[in-house]
């Protein structure tokens, strides 16, 4: 009868360890990396923060536009009004690189002139510039030009005017 207590304690305990032993593993485990697909959406869905129109801070006069292009993937447009006739005309596609900054490799530099009604000249400066569009304070952003450092030290705020305005 001993014996039978004995082996009845044991297989009790026995159940009560292997109960407990897959919570345990499971508490003790280390944190899994998070899945990147989940990873991925979350800073594409952070990126949306610079969607928008945005205008230089002190004078307006150069115009950033980013708009969403391809999954992942944004456009980007800005505009400086160089005289009466010159429009500089960068273009590029930035994606996510980080909290709050989008880099781009893509990056066009144009002079476009105009004529009475139309375009009459378009004169690319550069192809395949890069950057950076990084999100400096609530609503405030900086634009970096490796190749021209056009904007540096500009401050973009969101457009002011309600219809956008033009150049």
């Amino acid at each position: 009868m001993r014996a039978v207590s004995t082996f009845a304690k044991k297989i009790v305990l026995a159940a009560a360890v292997s109960a407990m032993l897959p919570v345990g593993f499971a508490c003790a485990a280390p944190q899994t990396a998070q899945d990147p697909a989940i990873a991925y959406r979350q800073a594409e869905n952070a990126a949306d923060e610079f969607l928008g129109f945005w205008e230089e801070a002190l004078e307006g006069e150069i115009r950033l536009t980013i708009t969403k292009a391809e999954k992942g993937w944004y456009g980007v447009e800005v505009s400086h009004r160089r005289n009466e006739r010159q429009v500089d005309m960068w273009t590029m596609t930035a994606k996510p690189a980080g909290d709050h900054v989008m880099q781009y490799t893509d990056g066009n530099h144009i002079l476009l002139t105009y004529g009475p009604q139309y375009i009459e000249k378009e004169e690319f400066l550069y192809r395949n510039g890069t950057g950076t569009i990084r999100m400096v304070g609530p609503k405030q952003v900086k634009w970096q030009d490796d190749q021209d450092h056009k904007a540096d030290d500009v401050l973009f705020i969101p457009l002011r005017s309600p219809l956008g305005g033009g150049l």
